[in-house]
């Protein structure tokens, strides 16, 4: 047996939901047929990548190292796969950063912006490996995301600059026992179960996890996962509790709600590679993705609540 791509994806997709079964039906093979692939893999390399415990399937430190050189060659195989030669007269410009609405509205302005350039995608959860990509010029712009006490230092040659600052808030189910507040304590939430991401490498849940601790708990973390579609049912169903950026959109079953306080925050960044096609000032570019933000905060009520309530405006530091 010798190592495909497909084997770096199965390993990608289970990590990626702490489930084989769950990745099973995003791969379209069934559970015992990943159960025995991911057995061979095992085999193939040497040692345990995949450990099951209370929070589902997760990574071995052995499982870790392979999955970080994965995703680097998945995601040069991504980029072979989307390459095309460019039409004549046509640039390309390559966006990165973690899937969202602000992510889409960016897109639309750039594409307004730069009327003929074919732009493309390329979705990825780790911060640090989207920062990694644009200062070995494989990526031209992203949008990342930092937390108070792990402010990023992106490498040279990466340009940064902010975009907005919002305080972090939580969702939960519409029938949970909070859910009629207006806002809600940390504190009281000490004995919920939580879903939460893996370690994005540069801060968050990291940032979270610090607060709970300043309020005397550690968060029962019964989940993790970064799929938002997953998270969404499971504090829907009331099996979790988790923390949601404030322009999480709440529908079937879940609301969101500030946190007393605002212990938890969180700055989108956009960041680009100078030498890329964006070169020269990067104004228009941080104006593009703050107009995107400005759109998306416009359609969420509760966040907009909470900025009239502390009489902010979209953008405020978290040190105002």
């Amino acid at each position: 047996m010798q190592l495909e791509v497909r084997h770096l994806r199965a390993l990608d997709t289970v990590a990626r939901h702490a489930s084989v079964t769950r990745a099973a039906a995003v791969l379209g093979v069934s559970q015992p047929a990943l159960t025995m692939q991911l057995r061979r893999i095992e085999r193939l390399l040497g040692g345990e990548l995949f450990a099951r415990g209370p929070q589902g399937v997760m990574p071995t430190a052995f499982g870790d190292f392979v999955l970080a050189r994965a995703r680097a060659a998945l995601a040069d195989v991504d980029d072979i796969l989307a390459a095309r030669p460019p039409a004549p007269g046509v640039s390309t410009v390559r966006v990165g950063g973690f899937e969202s609405r602000l992510l889409i509205g960016l897109i639309g302005r750039l594409e307004a912006a730069l009327p003929g350039a074919h732009v493309t995608v390329h979705a990825e959860y780790s911060t640090r490996l989207l920062l990694d990509l644009i200062a070995a010029h494989r990526l031209d712009l992203a949008l990342v995301s930092d937390y108070p006490g792990h402010e990023l230092r992106p490498p040279p040659p990466v340009r940064h600059d902010l975009v907005a600052v919002e305080p972090v808030f939580v969702a939960l189910a519409a029938g949970h026992r909070l859910a009629a507040r207006a806002q809600i304590d940390l504190a009281d939430l000490a004995g919920e179960e939580w879903v939460l991401p893996p370690s994005d490498g540069t801060g968050w849940p990291e940032h979270f996890l610090e607060a709970c601790a300043a309020r005397r708990f550690t968060p029962d973390v019964r989940y993790r996962m970064v799929d938002a579609e997953t998270k969404r049912e499971l504090i829907a169903t009331g099996r979790a509790v988790g923390p949601c950026q404030a322009t999480f959109e709440p529908e079937r079953g879940v609301v969101v709600r500030p946190l007393t306080g605002d212990p938890v925050w969180m700055r989108h960044l956009v960041t680009w590679d100078p030498a890329g096609p964006l070169t020269g000032p990067g104004e228009p570019l941080v104006r593009l993705a703050r107009e995107a933000h400005a759109a998306v905060a416009g359609g969420c009520p509760a966040y907009l609540d909470w900025l009239t309530r502390r009489g902010r405006s979209v953008g405020a530091s978290w040190a105002s």
